[in-house]
């Protein structure tokens, strides 16, 4: 619709409107006139409650992104930096334990017969050096 086509419908909106207000006998239009001032005063006398959701909306929305923001910072790699050494370290010993070249004897079969040097070898690495 172009602009003409807009003021000609809104001067016949209006036109109508106006026709169906003066088609309303006195006793509507009084009962119609009463029921708007009642419901103006109501509104007018209505308090705002203290604790409504105006108020808890934007305290749940900081307590979301604080609790969020905790997660993170709490999540982030610079607090697993010594975790993550260790599974570096871990996936190194299994890439060497599953690594066998085609002419050497079974890898499990190696951890079985040097089993107490292993465990020796665990323990010395787990154990705080004497001051």
């Amino acid at each position: 619709m172009n602009e003409q086509d807009d003021k000609a419908f809104e001067m016949r909106c209006s036109a109508l409107f106006q026709d169906s207000v003066e088609g309303l006998d006195f006793v509507l239009r009084s009962r119609l006139n009463r029921a708007r001032r009642a419901a103006r005063e109501a509104a007018a006398t209505r308090r705002p409650r203290a604790f409504g959701w105006k108020i808890w909306t934007p305290a749940a929305g900081v307590t979301a992104a604080a609790i969020l923001g905790v997660a993170l910072w709490m999540g982030s790699p610079i607090h697993q930096a010594g975790s993550l050494a260790d599974a570096q370290s871990n996936f190194e010993d299994l890439d060497l334990i599953a690594s066998s070249d085609e002419g050497s004897t079974d890898a499990m079969e190696m951890l079985q017969d040097d089993i107490d040097f292993y465990d020796f070898a665990d323990k010395a690495a787990n154990s705080e050096p004497a001051a």
